[in-house]
């Protein structure tokens, strides 16, 4: 009996122990939903940030891949590559963050001493991001043709006429190269580049339109048109002689021009011969800095609100517009027939 009364005294006076109460399902999920949904916006947003440079050195590589739907130009390869970097960043920031945050971190490491060696500047990567920019944009058109297979009609008589190694053409061919443009040469990676658009600039500026001989071509060495300069300070010719002239001076200075005949419908029906220069820059790979030098530094004013117009050749070189019909490089075609051409 007392053993009895003892134990049950203990039981009657121990203190009963705290009940733990268990966390619901239901109350545990929205606190997990919501660090979930955060998670997902950080690493998306990092994702993202990281993808944009990335895109913008790697697209250039990529294979063309682009259709209409309807008036809108789809770049569907743009589409791929970038969601591609986006979902594999993605990927591989939510397996192995602290290996991928090294190797942003070494990027950057890399990208500053290339900086300050020069090799690839902050300066570059900037200008990389708005040549694409400008490749969305739309800013640049190429032009459709229908290609003639004709003879190219007094071959000999212009070839004749481009007389670029006459030593006062070449002397002002070399002058008028570096008139303009030469403050801002270091934009370019091409310095031709920048003496072709001095010269278009220059040459552009001082012709006037006149008409040759009734019935006749009369074509004008580019020496001969030069010595007009005594007389004012025009030029004066057709679009033979312009063409020449444009010819001789780009190719004085080392660039390489061709010369396209076609045929020009005018307003009232007519069509009439015409003769016009291109002149070669690079490869489809340079397009994108091309349009921004054009539209962004050389060319602001005179291409604002228009498309840089260019022929893609069969070895994928870009050749620009140098007609006399606008005011920049790379104006629009006054026809899409290619009746025939020549390389000077």
């Amino acid at each position: 009996m007392k053993g009895n009364s003892y134990f049950r005294y203990v039981e009657e006076h121990q203190e009963p122990s705290p009940i733990k109460k268990e966390s619901t399902s239901s109350e545990k999920r929205p606190e997990a939903d919501k660090n979930f949904g955060y998670g997902i916006l950080v690493l998306g947003g990092v994702s993202a940030v990281i993808t944009m440079p990335l895109f913008i050195f790697l697209y250039k590589f990529m294979p063309k891949l682009e259709f209409y739907l309807g008036d809108s130009l789809i770049k569907l390869d743009y589409i791929i590559l970038f969601l591609a970097i986006f979902f594999l960043l993605y990927y591989l920031l939510k397996k192995f963050r602290i290996i991928v945050i090294g190797l942003v971190v070494t990027s950057l490491i890399v990208l500053t001493i290339t900086n300050f060696a020069g090799t690839y500047t902050v300066g570059d990567l900037k200008e990389d991001y708005y040549s694409f920019l400008f490749r969305l944009s739309g800013d640049s058109f190429e032009q459709d043709f229908v290609q003639g297979a004709g003879e190219f009609r007094k071959e000999k008589e212009l070839r004749a006429a481009i007389d670029y190694t006459n030593p006062d053409l070449r002397n002002y061919a070399a002058s008028i190269a570096i008139k303009y443009f030469d403050e801002q040469r270091h934009l370019s990676p091409k310095r031709k580049w920048v003496q072709f658009f001095s010269v278009f600039k220059e040459i552009y500026g001082q012709w006037k339109y006149v008409y040759d001989p009734a019935n006749e071509d009369y074509y004008s060495k580019a020496s001969e048109t030069l010595g007009q300069l005594q007389y004012d300070e025009f030029f004066k010719g057709d679009c033979d002689d312009y063409s020449i002239m444009m010819a001789a001076c780009i190719k004085a200075i080392g660039g390489e021009v061709r010369l396209v005949r076609t045929t020009v419908e005018q307003s009232n029906g007519d069509q009439i011969g015409h003769l016009y220069p291109e002149v070669k820059f690079g490869s489809e790979e340079d397009l994108e800095t091309i349009v921004y030098l054009i539209k962004s530094v050389y060319f602001v004013e005179e291409s604002k609100g228009n498309a840089i117009n260019y022929y893609l050749d069969g070895k994928g070189f870009i050749w620009l517009n140098f007609d006399y019909n606008d005011r920049y490089p790379g104006g629009k075609y006054q026809s899409e027939v290619r009746d025939s051409e020549i390389i000077i």
